[in-house]
């Protein structure tokens, strides 16, 4: 069998991560630079249906129109995504350390939707919606 030494490997995989040439100015000094483990600048990302897609999500409290109860695993609100204009039904899957999500709070959560969503790091915002209403916003979080 025939090994591949390791130092091969090294060089293969760090032009892999830095890339060969890019004709796109050095955006590692400053700011505009896309998270790490994130789609590169400028291309979508499709959650097919029952896929999860990492959240970051705040319910409004609920003297500001928000829910006035909790929400657990298993919720199934409309979900507003402003890229695309895309809106589906999606299943909210809380982490194992929270057991509900209660109004006035920003937690990192999972949804998988009905639909396939097409995502775009320039546009990730979206709106939780309960029989029309607005009851929360968010983010998608992007890791690859």
């Amino acid at each position: 069998m025939r090994t591949i030494p390791i130092a091969l490997l090294a060089a293969a995989a760090l032009v892999a991560v830095a890339g060969c040439s890019s004709d796109e100015p050095d955006s590692s000094s400053g700011s505009g630079g896309v998270e790490e483990g994130a789609p590169p600048a400028g291309s979508e990302q499709t959650f097919e249906p029952g896929r999860q897609i990492t959240v970051e999500l705040t319910m409004n409290a609920s003297g500001d129109g928000g829910r006035s109860t909790s929400f657990f695993s298993g919720y199934r609100p409309t979900i507003e995504f402003e890229y695309q204009e895309q809106s589906t039904t999606c299943y909210a899957q809380l982490p194992v350390d929270l057991r509900e999500f209660p109004p006035g709070e920003t937690h990192r959560i999972g949804l998988e939707c009905d639909d396939a969503v097409v995502a775009h790091p320039d546009t990730p915002a979206f709106t939780l919606l309960e029989g029309g209403d607005a009851l929360g916003t968010g983010e998608i979080v992007f890791t690859g």
